[in-house]
């Protein structure tokens, strides 16, 4: 919702682009959460299933979106030829929008995309990484993860010194720390206790004046933005994650009204559909009907997305999910029968 609003040019949210460190925070949270289940469960990632699991979620409903895209696009942005249309899909369809974006702003419209490029390339490394994580013992796995999230902030730093601020912004390799952070977050709860409801609000309140300061001073284009603001606005997430899973926590309370839920389920769908709109419509529209026309008009196709495409296969992918537990667990008890046979025999 802050990124729609920015993208929609309302007054006063500007720097609502930090919901994107969110967002980052977040996947990497879930991400290493589901790795280190399925490692827990059975020793090891299926890496052929992870990739169409992850394929499965965000391919269909880009792909709907893109083409979408290239048939209404010449209409609409006229300036730009029909070629420039198709490439600037093709980039976002191939999840190479956070570089070509960074190095040769493109696409044109499809400006949004260079996020799910980077959440594309996360995936394809991040799970060899768990898996050599977790070889190490607990205090060194934690160790090498804040190992990771420091080199990652620091050439993020690094990065904007020498390149200046589009070039660090869109790409993969210098806004890898948020996801890196909610790793870290996921294998530090994955075996521990609940939080105390005090402990969850005083990080909800942390969450909530970190996020403040981003919003207030947190300038588009400004150093300070990119070079440390990002690091508060991932701080935040987390405290948000922590102060989330306490369930009388006000954060948890809050995040748990239906409406906002509602939204959760098809955020996707908001995101993927939102910025063409806002694309359109700020530049002949002022924000305070740009914004409820945006609102309105992504809501309804993510929906559409949701329950025509996403939701049908969410279910497949849960089905895939169920018959891999029942494979391994029949596969347990087959060897747990085979070696009481062997030890009775010996016997």
């Amino acid at each position: 919702m802050l990124v729609a609003a920015t993208h929609c040019h309302v007054p006063g949210l500007n720097p609502g682009y930090f919901g994107v460190d969110l967002f980052f925070v977040l996947s990497g949270f879930l991400i290493t959460w589901l790795l280190l289940e399925e490692i827990d469960a059975t020793r090891k990632v299926d890496l052929k299933r992870f990739f169409l699991l992850r394929l499965l979620r965000l391919g269909p409903a880009l792909l709907v979106l893109l083409t979408a895209y290239v048939l209404v696009a010449p209409w609409l942005w006229p300036q730009f030829d029909l070629l420039s249309h198709l490439r600037d899909a093709a980039l976002a369809g191939f999840y190479l929008s956070d570089y070509s974006q960074a190095f040769w702003q493109m696409p044109n419209v499809l400006v949004h995309t260079w996020s799910l490029s980077v959440e594309a390339h996360f995936y394809l490394v991040w799970p060899f990484a768990v898996l050599l994580l977790v070889r190490m013992a607990p205090r060194w796995r934690m160790a090498g993860l804040f190992g990771i999230y420091f080199l990652a902030g620091a050439w993020r730093i690094s990065e904007y010194e020498s390149m200046g601020w589009n070039a660090t912004y869109y790409r993969f390799d210098t806004r890898i720390s948020g996801m890196v952070c909610g790793a870290l977050l996921a294998m530090w709860l994955q075996h521990r206790g609940p939080i105390s409801e005090r402990v969850a609000n005083v990080l909800g309140v942390f969450a909530a004046s970190a996020l403040a300061l981003c919003l207030s001073i947190g300038l588009w284009g400004a150093p300070w933005s990119l070079m440390y603001l990002t690091s508060l606005a991932e701080a935040a997430g987390i405290a948000l994650l922590i102060a989330g899973t306490t369930e009388r926590s006000w954060v948890n309370s809050i995040l748990g009204a239906q409406p906002l839920v509602r939204i959760g389920m098809i955020s996707y769908g908001v995101y993927l559909w939102h910025y063409p709109a806002a694309f359109y419509f700020r530049t002949v529209l002022p924000w305070y009907l740009t914004a409820p026309i945006v609102l309105s008009f992504s809501i309804a196709m993510a929906a559409a997305s949701y329950f025509f495409i996403e939701g049908p296969l969410q279910t497949y992918r849960r089905s895939l999910r169920e018959n891999r537990r029942a494979a391994h667990n029949k596969a347990v008890s087959a060897h747990g029968a085979a070696k009481t046979q062997s030890v009775a025999a010996a016997t």
